[in-house]
């Protein structure tokens, strides 16, 4: 059984999934990404990309339930709308307490 991709986000920023052969579903409504999250849940996806806006808007509860979910993994990519900072952020704060030292401090 092969593993489904899917990405969720602005249009220009997740455009280029499609190409790579992952579900794309173009949204910046949080009520319409929760409910694509569960969705893709129930139908078994194994990796779901989510833009940085999308992912700050269902931050705090939704976003770290998904984030301690084993299946999916939820993944934050950068908007092609706005400089990142989220992603990087909590990117920087997982290596940090992994190995106690702040190696991403440069970024």
């Amino acid at each position: 059984m092969a593993n489904k991709v899917g990405a969720i986000g602005d249009l220009d920023s997740i455009i280029g999934f499609r190409a790579l052969g992952m579900t794309v579903r173009a949204t910046e409504d949080k009520e319409e990404a929760a409910s694509i999250l569960e969705e893709w849940q129930q139908e078994g996806y194994a990796i779901i990309f989510v833009t940085e806006p999308l992912a700050r808007a269902l931050c705090g509860e939704t976003m770290d339930e998904w984030r301690n979910v084993w299946l999916p993994s939820v993944v934050i990519i950068p908007s092609a709308k706005e400089d990142p900072s989220l992603g990087r952020d909590t990117l920087r704060t997982a290596v940090r307490r992994a190995t106690g030292i702040d190696l991403l401090s440069h970024i």
